[in-house]
């Protein structure tokens, strides 16, 4: 029996449409990897790396409509579009001016996994190979990232805390 709960209600048609939309891209991605996997195929290399191009490319998106990526307060906005929040069922818990933090009680992705019949712990791989690109993305954006509670892994959330990366840090 699963422990993964991945349920949030919204009547909103157009976050239902997102969801439905983000979750039929996560079955080709979970499709994809169990045939690597069956045939032997070695994919969580490319993954990670296409992941952490395609944050580049969309940190840059985010940059430029930006004022002060200094202020995660602007990053916070960035992360949180009224589709996201009700598509995602996000719950903000903290924004400021060095820290952003939402926990999410839905995940499209994961639910696109879980149409598939993917076992717990082939979710939480894939959780775990998509979050490759968020980290990258942060860092991209000289932010820290945290993913301490996943859905995946059968938490009540998906919490992401995002932090300024400290001046020392960035120095190295």
């Amino acid at each position: 029996m699963s422990k993964i709960k991945n349920e949030w209600p919204t009547e909103n048609r157009g976050a239902l449409l997102y969801r439905s939309a983000l979750a039929a891209s996560a079955k080709k991605s979970g499709l994809n990897a169990v045939k690597f996997e069956e045939q032997g195929i070695p994919y969580e290399d490319v993954y990670r790396a296409s992941s952490k191009e395609l944050a580049k490319e969309t940190a840059c998106g985010f940059r430029s409509r930006m004022e002060n990526v200094d202020d995660l307060r602007e990053w916070g906005k960035q992360m949180t579009p009224e589709l996201g929040r009700e598509a995602f069922g996000m719950e903000v818990i903290e924004c400021s001016e060095d820290c952003f933090a939402m926990d999410m009680h839905f995940c499209p992705h994961l639910k696109g996994w879980e149409q598939l019949g993917l076992s717990d712990e082939m979710c939480s791989k894939l959780c775990d190979l998509a979050m490759t690109g968020d980290f990258a993305m942060a860092n991209e954006m000289g932010y820290e990232l945290e993913n301490p509670m996943r859905l995946a892994d059968g938490d009540p959330v998906c919490r992401v805390i995002y932090r300024r990366k400290k001046q020392e840090e960035e120095n190295k």
